[in-house]
Parts: structure tokens; C-alpha cells; sequence
């Protein structure tokens, strides 16, 4: 939408069409608050100067609400003006949101709001009136829109809008495995990998790539029953229907039909059974006793009285060479709405995954409790059929004496389900599994994927980033690694019974990547990352990914920062033909 030059925009609510106000002349303070650091010194003349501290600054909002002498609506547009701008949410704490003004649409400013004023009449006995929003940025900087650009390898020229500096993201991604990668920036430096020339010649390789596999095609993948009948999965289940690529996306999904997706018929031996389809993959051509596997699935719910209620589960198991279930990962809905839970789990062949028999829970949660939001449980009357029952009506004759008649009545019979509809960070979650094995130890992380920029979520209070280790100190977990399989499930809810139609959840399973982990001496330098892998280097939040997972040790004089007008950037590393980006938001003061 497009604002007037008197409108403001504010956590994307238009200050017309969603707050209902006019916006007056707001003028912008020329600076943010200031506090001088001095040390009072005994003897000294004067006193010693240490700095000056930029704090907040705040923007007043001066805005109008014409209600001429409608009360009502003035009181409805007051209630509306207060839930839209502020949240009694705990989860809501912390949080800023952009706001933007008509007359400068270019410049963002981050902030939250601390006051809204009492009104103030324009005209005594009228509920016209004027207030006061109270904007206040933590970080008194303003933004313009992000700049994206392209990078080569060596020297770049990087020119600058704004009047404060930045900080800039870079990502890259190499055609071949590296060693080391930095860059040096305005006489800053940052890098991750040996630095020196000796420790470069000896690095090698921790990893050998056996499977990368974008899901781009089923070629690979077989629900031949023979392949699959070992995967052994929780719960009660049947394997049927099948599975498909969405193209758009390269992700494997439930295969889709006339009437949604397939998941094959409600299977006849009860209603308390998962089902859906399952696959096996057929393209390792080796088994590997040490290994690591990365591998994504993403679970959707959608919203609503009894789509809340659908029931979905998606997951990546691990197979030994005969086909039998080693580890699991997976996202599953709970009865009624309730919150998904998530799950690692490392088991022996032949497990069945069941309570106590021969496995180990490496996560099993429902993400960070700051995530989790509960609404009130709903009550949903659910038609069954109809039946008939018999009735006596009363009447009068002419003579005035009390009449009755027995007669049979066709009525409608209902049962009432309930829906919770929870939300968490699982409710709609791409989750992102980086699982090692050497020897006896077993290192993870689970993290959490923007569906919408493609990169992971940093903030484990609201977002899945969970890690951990487990020492498999009685080897009971050695098998060898032989193949993966691919396993979405629904379960049967009242609705399918009696014919209610409802959404199923969106689940799917996106990229595999498996590699042999290779023996390498603690005190040798190792490759940083190999060849296709993303690596991002944030200086904004001062950290750096590869494949979305925290790596350390990073070599910095500090992190650098872009500063106004020309820069000189010069990327370092074996980055010929490599993808290399610069992102980076142009700032105010």
C-alpha cells in the first residue's frame, strides 16, 4: 500500500485504514539522547573526557481522531488504538518493529512504542481529539532498503549511502571445498579457516561427500515393499499411498489426487493407526561406519475450527544395509490442536521405536517455551447422522380439555470435538537436522529455517536451535549406516468419520546430503567447508554459518563495518567462480 505523505506505517498497520487517526506535523529530533562520560581526577584541571554515549531517541507522534459527538466510535477507535500498538504478550517483550512515515518513505525506524497520551479535545463537548504516540528506537540509527550486490574474488569497490556505518553480511558459495575464507574491510579483518601458509598446505579434508541430493526427482527413492517393510517407525501404522516431488520447491511430499493429498483410503483395522506413504533410498552405494547427514523436513498447519485439529507427521529415518531403522527425525501434530512436538532419536536394528525398546532420545520437545502462544480450547458440535425418537405434543380441544399426541420426530444427532489450534515455533517449522557420527560420539543440531529469506532463525527463545552430544558409551548404537528413508503420515480425527472437510498439513522433506567422516588427527588443520555449502559471514549479529550451523574459531581484528561513502573490500580465499553476495542495510544517524 501505498502511503499518503500524512500517513505512518507502524509493525505494518497504516496509521488510516488500521488505527483509524489523522498523523499531525511530526518533527524529527536531530539527535538521539547524549550522555557525556567524564572521570572526575583529583588535583586535575578540569576532569577527563571518556566518550560520549548515543542512547535512544524518540519520535512524537502527534495524531487526530474525528468521532464529531459519536462517543461509541470514539470509544471503539480509543480500544483499537491500544491492542494494535501495545501486547500484554510475554513473548511480544524485547521486540521492535519498523515504522515508516508518508513524507520519507525510503527510511525505516526501528523502535517500539511507550506512550500513548490521555486525548485531548479539540472542541469542548465533541469527540474530536488529539494524542500523542511515543516512539522510542533503542538503536537511533534509521535504515534506507537493502542493497544487494554481487562480489568477485580480490579487490571490490563498495560505495556507501547513509550517514553511519553498517554492517555487512556476505555470503558465499564456493564451486570447491575451502580451506579458509575471509575478507579484509577499512584496515578491519574476518575470516574463518588457518591463517597462515603452513597450516593452508596441510588442511585436510574432515568429510567425503557420498550423497547430495537436492530431491529434484523420485529416480532414487522405491515403496517397493520388500525395501521398506524394515523401516521400522512408532506407534501403530501402514505404509501406503505415495509420494511425489514438488518441482517448484525440490522438496518430497505426500503425492497429490482429486481429493488432496494421498495418503491412501482410512485403513479398515482401526481408526487408531497412522498412514501414508513411505520410501526408501537407493542411492548409496556404500555403508559407512562413521558418517554425518544433513537433511531438512517442513511441517504446516493450517489454521481454522477443524483444520487446527488435522493430525500430520513427517520423518527422516536412519537405515543400517538391511533396511532397518537406526536413528529417526521427525515433526508430529498432537490430538486436538495441541502444540507439535519434535524428535532425534538414535535406536538399535530391529527397534521398534516404542516405549523402552532399545533407543535413545536425543530431543524430544515442542520447541522454546517463548514461542508457544494458547488459545482458548474451543468446543465443536459435529453432525453424526440423524435418529428418530418419539415425542408427545400437547394441545386443547374446542371444549378446552387437554389433548396429547404421541408422534415420531426425525432429529439430528451431534458429537462435540474440541480444538486447542496451539501455536509454537513448530506450527509451521522448516527444520534443518546436521546429525555426526565418529565412533562412539554422536554430535547434533536442529535448526530452525525462514521459510521466507531461506536462512536460519538466530534467536533460540522463539526459534528451534537446539544442539547437543551423546557418547554411546556401551556401543550399543554402531551400526553402520546404509540408506535413509522418507515417511509422511495423517492420522484418522472425528471429521473423517463423518465427513467434515478439513485441510491436512503441508509436509515435506527437502535436500539430503551424506557424508563418510574420515579419520583425522585433532591437531590438523581440516577444510572449512566443501564445494556448494553456504557460508555466511554476519557482522551484523557477529556470527558465521556454514550450512546455517555456527562454526568457530573465526579470526578477527573485529567485526568490520561498511562506513559512508567509498569502501574497499577484498574477499580472500580460492573464490575464482564462486557465488559470493554482499547484503548489507544503508543507515542514518
Amino acid at each position: 500500500m501505498t502511503l499518503q505523505r500524512d500517513d505512518f506505517e507502524y509493525a505494518g498497520l497504516n496509521s488510516r485504514d488500521d488505527l483509524q487517526v489523522e498523523m499531525g506535523n511530526v518533527v524529527l529530533p536531530s539527535a538521539p539522547a547524549m550522555a557525556e562520560q567524564v572521570t572526575d581526577i583529583p588535583a586535575m584541571y578540569g576532569n577527563q573526557f571518556n566518550g560520549t554515549d548515543f542512547t535512544s531517541r524518540t519520535i512524537n507522534i502527534p495524531v487526530s481522531i474525528y468521532c464529531a459527538d459519536n462517543q461509541d466510535s470514539f470509544n471503539q477507535i480509543m480500544h483499537n488504538l491500544s491492542g494494535l500498538l501495545l501486547s500484554d504478550d510475554p513473548s511480544d517483550n524485547g521486540k521492535e518493529y519498523p515504522l515508516v512515515f508518508g513524507f520519507d518513505p525510503k527510511v525505516t525506524y526501528w523502535g517500539h512504542i511507550t506512550a500513548i497520551s490521555d486525548p485531548t479535545p479539540i472542541n469542548p463537548g465533541m469527540y474530536d481529539m488529539t494524542l500523542t504516540i511515543t516512539f522510542v528506537q533503542s538503536d537511533p540509527r534509521a535504515t534506507l532498503p537493502q542493497v544487494e550486490k554481487s562480489l568477485n574474488n580480490g579487490l571490490n569497490t563498495i560505495t556507501v549511502e547513509g550517514t553511519a556505518r553498517t554492517e555487512p553480511v556476505i555470503q558465499v558459495i564456493p564451486k570447491r571445498p575451502l580451506k579458509y575464507i575471509g575478507f579484509n574491510l577499512n584496515g578491519g579483518q574476518f575470516g574463518l579457516g588457518p591463517e597462515s601458509p603452513e597450516d593452508q598446505a596441510t588442511a585436510v579434508q574432515p568429510y567425503t561427500k557420498v550423497v547430495d541430493d537436492p530431491l529434484g526427482t523420485m529416480a532414487m527413492w522405491t515403496n517397493d515393499p520388500n525395501a521398506i517393510s524394515n523401516m521400522k517407525t512408532g506407534e501403530t501404522y501402514t505404509y501406503q499411498g505415495h509420494s511425489a516431488i514438488k518441482a517448484e520447491t525440490n522438496v518430497m511430499r505426500p503425492g497429490l489426487t482429486n481429493n488432496g493429498y494421498d495418503f491412501g483410503p482410512i485403513p479398515t483395522t482401526g481408526e487408531d493407526r497412522w498412514y501414508g506413504p513411505a520410501y526408501r533410498y537407493t542411492g548409496m552405494t556404500q555403508s559407512l561406519t562413521d558418517w554425518r547427514v544433513r537433511t531438512g523436513i517442513h511441517q504446516f498447519k493450517y489454521s481454522g475450527a477443524h483444520n487446527g485439529r488435522a493430525m500430520g507427521r513427517v520423518e527422516v529415518l536412519l537405515l543400517d544395509p538391511n533396511g532397518n531403522t537406526i536413528g529417526r527425525f521427525g515433526i508430529r501434530d498432537m490430538a486436538y490442536g495441541a502444540k507439535p512436538m519434535a524428535r532425534l532419536q538414535i535406536c538399535e536394528p530391529g527397534s521398534t521405536l516404542e516405549y523402552g525398546d532399545r533407543y535413545t532420545d536425543l530431543y524430544y520437545g515442542s520447541g522454546p517455551a517463548g514461542s508457544f502462544t494458547n488459545k482458548p480450547d474451543q468446543k465443536i458440535k459435529i453432525k453424526t447422522g440423524t435418529t428418530t425418537r418419539t415425542v408427545t405434543k400437547y394441545g386443547r380441544s374446542r371444549r378446552g380439555k387437554v389433548t396429547k399426541k404421541t408422534i415420531k420426530q426425525t432429529v439430528d444427532t451431534y458429537t462435540t470435538v474440541v480444538n486447542k489450534e496451539e501455536d509454537s515455533a513448530l506450527s509451521g517449522a522448516w527444520l534443518m537436522l546436521d546429525i555426526t557420527k565418529r565412533g562412539q560420539v554422536f554430535t547434533w543440531s536442529i535448526t530452525q529455517y525462514s521459510t521466507r529469506t531461506g536462512r536460519p532463525f538466530l534467536d533460540p527463545h522463539i526459534h528451534m536451535l537446539v544442539h547437543g552430544t551423546y557418547v554411546d558409551t556401551q556401543n550399543k548404537y554402531q551400526t553402520p549406516l546404509g540408506g535413509i528413508g522418507s515417511v509422511f503420515l495423517k492420522h484418522p480425527i472425528t471429521e473423517d468419520v463423518h465427513k467434515i472437510a478439513y485441510r491436512n498439513p503441508f509436509m515435506s522433506m527437502t535436500d539430503l546430503e551424506i557424508w563418510k567422516v574420515n579419520k583425522v588427527d585433532a591437531t590438523q588443520p581440516t577444510y572449512i567447508a566443501g564445494a556448494g555449502e553456504e557460508i555466511v559471514m554476519d557482522c551484523e549479529t557477529d556470527t558465521v554459518t556454514v550450512n546455517g550451523k555456527l562454526v568457530s574459531p573465526v579470526w578477527s581484528t573485529d567485526f568490520p563495518k561498511l562506513k559512508p561513502g567509498v569502501n574497499s573490500l577484498s574477499m580472500i580465499g580460492d573464490l575464482d567462480d564462486a557465488q559470493i553476495t554482499l547484503k548489507y542495510l544503508p543507515r542514518i544517524l
